[in-house]
């Protein structure tokens, strides 16, 4: 793997290798590759990854928190083991539905005189 992988030095069989992003919501994405040994978990690769000072709050080590983790699109515990080559998404809890924010912004710029719901621009 890359030189820019941070966390645990040493033999390749004995480690796995994992991804931590991270999208605030003002600022740039961050995506971070570590080095883990086998058995480590979602927070250990949160915190191997130095995401831990950048998040606004601790709540991804809580079930019901604020900010959450999820592997592969799937909500997952801050105790989860990891597998090699997996990544972690550091997720905010949806405040608005996204089908409803799309619907309300088209009925606003129907109102505004846009073009619709259908159309572009």
């Amino acid at each position: 793997m890359a030189s820019n992988v941070q966390g645990l030095p040493g033999d390749r069989e004995a480690h796995i290798d994992v991804q931590v992003f991270w999208a605030p919501a003002h600022g740039l994405a961050q995506l971070r590759s570590v080095r883990l040994p086998v058995g480590a978990s979602l927070a250990d690769a949160v915190v191997a990854s130095g995401l831990d000072i950048a998040l606004p709050d601790a709540s991804w080590r809580e079930p019901g928190g604020e900010l959450r983790l999820a592997v592969h699109g799937a909500l997952r515990q801050a105790d989860t083991i990891l597998s090699g080559g997996e990544r972690i998404d550091i997720t905010r809890v949806l405040r608005v539905n996204p089908k409803e924010a799309r619907r309300q912004r088209a009925h606003t710029k129907a109102l505004a005189g846009g073009r619709g719901a259908g159309g572009r621009g």
